[in-house]
């Protein structure tokens, strides 16, 4: 019964990414603020996981900044859907009412490709690469936020736009 079973999900992912209190961001978000700290120089090109001088992983000031790699083979249908579906569509979906969006803006919605493109640079703000004040509960580790960081860099491509055939 798809129906149940996208009702679960959806339950499922409101219970476990969505809570009342956002930590104080405020809609505004469309930069990533000065309180985390930032390394490198705006051109750096790098796409290494890691920054090379400190072993820790690099760190950039935006999502122009942020290089996507060569051989990124990341889409849609094997990461970027299954991510936004595990932490962002429990409050940022168009199908939810306002009272269950645990103050998301109505108007960020995350639930297709084509919304997450547009909310791009929002999104790696918030909760890609460094940046993790979203979701604001049951958080995904580093390495999925540097997945999603390299993603979004790479233009949040399909399988289409990369000429994977299904």
């Amino acid at each position: 019964m798809p129906c149940a079973r996208e009702a679960i999900v959806l339950a499922l992912a409101l219970v476990v990414g969505c809570r009342e209190d956002d930590g104080g961001a405020s809609d505004e978000d469309t930069e990533r603020s000065d309180d985390g700290g930032t390394t490198g120089d705006a051109g750096d090109d790098t796409t290494s996981a890691t920054d090379d001088s400190t072993g820790e992983p690099p760190m950039w000031n935006s999502l122009d900044e942020r290089p996507c790699p060569d051989d990124s083979e990341l889409t849609w249908e094997n990461f970027g859907g299954p991510f936004v579906l595990t932490y962002c569509t429990g409050c940022h979906h168009s199908a939810l009412p306002a009272d269950v969006r645990q103050d998301a803006p109505y108007a960020i919605n995350l639930e297709t490709v084509e919304l997450v493109r547009q909310h791009a640079d929002r999104v790696w703000v918030r909760a890609a690469d460094q940046n993790a004040t979203m979701p604001p509960a049951g958080a995904p580790a580093m390495d999925e936020r540097a997945l999603l960081g390299e993603w979004l860099a790479c233009g949040a491509p399909t399988n289409a736009d990369l000429g994977i055939l299904e």
